[in-house]
This record gives C-alpha cells, structure tokens and sequence, in this order.
C-alpha cells in the first residue's frame, strides 16, 4: 500500500494548479518510496530538495492566480505558504544532520500538511478561481 493514495477529489478544478498539486504527490510518494528501500539517505535528501524548490514553484502559481481573481484571503495564504516553506527547511536541516527517525517526521508532517492544505485551504480559493472563469 502507498503511503498516500491519489484521488481526483484532490483536484480543485483548474489544470495548472491541479498538475501541479499531483507533482507535489507524487514527489511525496517518491520520498516515501525512498525511505523504504534506500539505506544512505542521498535519493531522500534529493527528493526533499525537489520538494522545496517544486513547492516554491507552485506558491508562487497559486498566489498569481488568487491576485488574479482578487481572493481575498491572499495574505492569510501566503502566510501558510511561508510558515510551510519554514518547516520545511528545519527539516532539511535536521535530515542533513541525520537526526534520529527524520525521514519518518518529514513524510508525516508532509502527508498531515498535504491533506490539511490540499483538502482545506486551497479548497477556500476554488471557488473565488471558479467565478473568475480559471479552469
């Protein structure tokens, strides 16, 4: 079984943005593909490094769209963008020092954000794009 399952219903309706959020699973599942069966470490870290640079990539993409449509909750999430982009440099540093059972804290906190993030609130702007015409 996989870590995390993909389901359709993780798509908010406008194509970047839904692709985007599906390279974020799947870079996911790759690190927890990696933490079962590589021994050093390094695919990982790898990984994890793709992760915040993709997840940059893909903040930047939602917050162009929610100017776009004049969301009006922007700043609250690009407050959530920066409080996970520092989260996730803690444990950057963390894995890189080789704290104890790191990997496992980063695919759990990476899972818990997912879900909460995908599934909550970038469901809160879904329908400000709708009404905008963004498919």
């Amino acid at each position: 079984m996989q870590f995390l399952e993909w389901e359709d219903t993780y798509n908010i309706g406008v194509k970047e943005i839904d692709i985007q959020h599906r390279g974020l699973f799947d870079i996911i599942s790759k690190l927890s593909t990696s933490q079962r069966y590589e021994t050093d470490g390094k695919y990982f870290f790898a990984m994890l490094i793709q992760l915040v640079d993709y997840t940059k990539i893909h903040f930047a993409t939602e917050e162009r769209y929610m100017r776009e449509a004049q969301y009006a909750k922007l700043i609250e999430h690009q407050q959530e963008h920066t409080v996970f982009i520092t989260e996730v440099m803690k444990l950057v540093h963390d894995c890189e020092k080789k704290e104890p059972d790191i990997q496992q804290k980063i695919l759990n906190y990476l899972k818990d954000w997912y879900m909460a993030h995908i599934m909550g609130t970038d469901r809160d702007y879904q329908k400000a794009l709708m009404d905008k015409g963004f498919t």
